[in-house]
């Protein structure tokens, strides 16, 4: 470039004999000026382009908000990433469906809503529509039994699945000289009567979000079937089984009698999970069964409430409880992986999540189940550690919807059984009908849906009357 003290040899006059001392300064702004217009010019570029570069990454993300606590803490986390991470910003589309989270998801698919990366509960369905993208796979050590599918894995599993069990004040149960640890199912039985006899709902339920009836569901799947037989869907879909089957039917009504019998508090229909521990608190019912993920939402709600816990036994004393490694957990889209700057947020997301700091913040605030290598060190409250022995002593079975393989149930067959249970916990039919009913849609759903050879299925929303 020509500087200003060689003027003369750029303007190409070196000897200058014939260029006055006017012109030579006119020249010499005349170049000035074009020169700071230049600088001027890439002064303006450089700024936008680092503009450019500023301009954060933006992912949509959507979990399930069936749970107030696990919501408030994974919105803390995703605050506490989008704080230390300024380049990204998470923007937060929320399912507000009290029906099924999968239905809320199809929806915002069917309306070009689908977000970037979300919490995915049925892996397999979305694998099948293409819809997921391989897990990176940087992030899959982070893993203890990161779970495959097709041999691929897709998510990020963020809690292990955990037991459910009876929560109850025992300060309750001290003064009205109750049994807090029944040995027998019978035992748990009589313990219903003697609250229901004191004026008190023995138990509620949250009915209304029709998932909470897994809850219960689960107990008597776990004992009957799931610790017994874990193949017994790949056998209904072979024909060797049947749901009116002895062993799946006493389940089932064992279960309805407890709503039938008026040991659930009257309102079940019309109640959302998320009302349930105001109604324990409150004293309108005696106990509450669900998981752990309940236990810090009720201490920070009443921080004098005496948190007891057991699990429900079966028939001939022995307590079984769900466990066990799942494929539920963060996934990205398909869609958001074509583009690398999204892959490159979600990456970071994932390892930030999965810190210590943040990992142990949320495995003891929702009181839920580590799934990763590394060891995290946080406190568990004494509740909290008879858990952990209960769980770690008994035999473990995963729900019935959870199975992956042949094992994998039609994506639209829980809910169908679960609101067909509903209408016999009602009275208006009968567990032996009921469950006839729930054979033949079986026969009807498994026509279209089998895991063993079905590949590819297009995901769509359900049809709403």
């Amino acid at each position: 470039m020509c500087q200003s003290q060689n003027i003369k040899s750029c303007n190409g006059n070196p000897g200058g004999g014939s260029m006055s001392n006017r012109s030579n300064k006119a020249a010499a702004l005349a170049l000035a000026a074009a020169m700071i217009a230049s600088s001027a010019a890439f002064a303006e570029g450089k700024q936008e382009s680092a503009a450019s570069a500023a301009k954060p990454v933006v992912l949509t993300v959507t979990y399930a908000t069936g749970d107030p606590l696990t919501k408030e803490t994974t919105h803390e986390i995703i605050e506490r990433f989008q704080k230390a991470n300024p380049g990204v910003k998470i923007q937060e589309n929320l399912s507000v469906s009290t029906g099924a989270y999968l239905d809320s998801l199809k929806t915002m698919n069917a309306a070009d809503m689908f977000p970037d990366f979300f919490e995915c509960r049925d892996t397999p369905v979305f694998v099948r529509a293409e819809m997921l993208a391989p897990l990176p796979q940087e992030l899959v050590p982070i893993f203890e039994s990161p779970i495959s599918i097709y041999g691929t894995v897709y998510t990020a599993p963020y809690s292990a699945a955990g037991p459910n069990g009876i929560m109850y004040d025992k300060k309750f149960f001290r003064e009205n000289g109750l049994n807090e640890n029944p040995k027998t199912y019978a035992e748990f039985i009589q313990l219903c009567e003697a609250i229901k006899a004191k004026g008190v709902a023995p138990l509620v339920a949250g009915i209304s979000d029709i998932w909470h009836l897994g809850f219960w569901f689960g107990k008597y799947w776990v004992d009957n079937i799931g610790t017994k037989n874990p193949d017994w869907i790949a056998d209904r879909y072979a024909g060797k089984v049947k749901f009116s089957d002895p062993d799946f039917a006493k389940g089932i009504q064992q279960m309805v009698d407890l709503f039938r019998k008026g040991y659930v508090e009257g309102g079940f229909m019309s109640t959302k999970e998320s009302q349930c521990v105001s109604v324990l608190l409150a004293g309108k019912a005696a106990m509450y069964y669900c998981g752990t993920h309940v236990f810090t939402q009720i201490k920070e709600a009443d921080p004098a409430f005496e948190l007891g816990w057991f699990p429900v036994p079966d028939d001939a004393g022995n307590v079984k409880l769900m466990g066990g490694a799942s494929s539920n957990g963060w996934a990205l889209s398909a869609k958001a992986a074509q583009d690398p700057e999204k892959v490159k947020a979600f990456t970071a997301f994932i390892k930030f999540f999965f810190r210590q700091e943040q990992y142990a913040y949320f495995l003891q605030t929702t009181n839920g189940f580590p799934t990763t290598k590394e060891k995290m060190n946080y406190t568990v409250s004494g509740t909290m550690a008879t858990v952990l022995d209960a769980f770690g002593k008994a035999p473990k079975s995963l729900n019935w919807n959870q199975g992956l393989g042949a094992n994998e149930m039609p994506s639209t067959f829980r809910n169908w059984s679960y609101k067909k249970l509903q209408e016999a916990m009602l009275g208006q039919v009968s567990v032996a009908d009921a469950l006839k009913a729930m054979d033949a849609e079986w026969e009807v759903q498994s026509r279209d849906f089998n895991p063993s050879t079905l590949k590819k299925a297009a995901l769509v929303p359900v049809a709403t009357k």
